[in-house]
């Protein structure tokens, strides 16, 4: 994959579902903060909002687990990074958002 030398700012909000322990969260939320480094991401920051009420029912859940994450990256990493929160099964939603 070619990396392209413009870089842009990302944010990323997960949902876990509830079924997470809180080192469950915490061993998720460092995985994928190595994926987006293994990417090529740089300046990745890590928040976790808390356990929220959901405004309607997903996979039988009425809250999840809001993680946020921040990143600067090339686009190209974007496909990647999304087929792996796709494949979660702890992972109820998410959205990656350019900032720029």
């Amino acid at each position: 994959m070619k990396i392209l030398k413009d870089r842009n700012t990302y944010k990323s909000m997960v949902i876990l579902g509830p079924n997470c322990s809180d080192s469950e969260l915490k061993s998720i939320a460092s995985s994928y903060a190595r994926e987006l480094k293994g990417l090529g991401a740089t300046a990745i920051s890590i928040v976790s909002r808390g356990q929220r009420d959901l405004a309607y029912m997903i996979q039988n859940s009425s809250f999840g687990y809001y993680i946020e994450m921040c990143f600067e990256s090339s686009p190209q990493i974007l496909p990647t990074y999304e087929a792996r929160l796709k494949l979660d099964k702890n992972v109820l939603r998410y959205l990656v958002l350019n900032i720029n």
